[in-house]
């Protein structure tokens, strides 16, 4: 039994379905990749989703790590003791002493180094590119000094700059670039506007919870430094222009495929509205702006994916 619990707490820790929010991005640089060439390396693809597995697994996890104070203080969870997409305040796993935190700390530099060799084989074996392990090291650095000294990123005020590139942009710029090099390399980046601009407005609003316990540890982020009525206006100006942002996928993309749009704009909508309204100062409310926000967010990618995968898929759609 003990040993059952052990190896749930490990499952736990991992936090497998936020996976998405670094699996789906790679997934849409690889998708556009396609769209734009017609050609799909599936080895590089496969060994790619590997080494973006184990990554985000260190980053997860050593951030759990590192959060471990605010983490023991925070009461007040979005999404109350369900561990969901919308909870804050980590997995709890560290704090309720289910996982000694030296043996999080260990793994999460098992899993670091674990994804070294992939790196190597992909530049080097498949000749992916020279940016392929100096973008692979920065994504694991930023993701693993978000919270570790001495940089501490999210404790300084620059934790949601950190977000945005290392879960937002690199994803997506690699999953193109693995497969295609820097040829026409800014149309992923354009293309994912919508959840570039989305990703760190989630993680400003999801930060509104944690408020009390994120200034009693002096974990400095963007809602600490301005407040929580400024963070909840930059929240709306983002979601604003994330919905604007998909116009340019119009004219890249023709055809039906673009009602899939329809989808994340009605969540993202659904989020925007209650924070417009204020609806955000109770609980009630904004568990329903995060939760439709988060769900909304990552129907972005999944619409993005669908349309260019639809679009090769659908000869009158790609470009020839």
């Amino acid at each position: 039994m003990a040993s059952n619990n052990k190896l749930i707490a490990w499952i736990r820790i991992q936090e497998l379905h936020k996976h998405l929010t670094t699996q789906l991005p790679f997934l849409l640089g690889t998708s556009i990749a396609w769209w734009f060439t017609g050609t799909l390396n599936w080895a590089v693809f496969a060994i790619s989703v590997i080494t973006v597995y184990l990554l985000t697994n260190a980053c997860f996890i050593s951030n759990e790590y590192f959060d471990y104070e605010t983490d023991k203080i925070n009461m007040e969870r979005i999404g109350g003791d369900e561990v969901g997409v919308t909870t804050t305040g980590g997995t709890r796993v560290l704090v309720e002493g289910l996982l000694p935190r030296r043996q999080a700390l260990i793994a999460s530099i098992i899993f670091f180094f674990a994804a070294i060799p992939l790196g190597i084989l992909l530049q080097f074996y498949f000749k992916t590119g020279v940016l392929t392990i100096p973008i692979g090291v920065l994504a694991g650095l930023m993701g693993f000094f978000y919270t570790a000294p001495p940089i501490r990123a999210s404790y300084r005020g620059f934790g949601e700059a950190f977000l945005c590139i290392d879960n937002a942009v690199i994803p997506v710029f690699m999953g193109f670039y693995l497969q295609h090099g820097f040829s026409c390399w800014w149309l992923p980046l354009v293309v994912a506007l919508p959840w570039i601009i989305h990703a760190p407005a989630m993680k400003i609003i999801r930060e509104f919870p944690d408020y009390k316990e994120d200034l009693y540890v002096n974990k400095r982020n963007l809602v600490i430094i301005f407040g929580k009525e400024k963070m909840a206006s930059v929240y709306i100006l983002l979601t604003v222009c994330a919905l604007i942002l998909f116009i340019p996928v119009i004219f890249i993309v023709k055809g039906v495929v673009l009602l899939l749009l329809l989808l994340p704009a009605f969540f993202l909508l659904k989020s925007l509205i209650p924070a417009i309204k204020g609806e955000w100062k109770s609980k009630e409310g904004l568990d329903a702006v995060c939760r439709n926000g988060f769900i909304g967010m990552l129907f972005i990618l999944v619409a993005l994916i669908g349309i260019f995968l639809l679009g090769r898929l659908l000869s009158d759609f790609y470009p020839r």
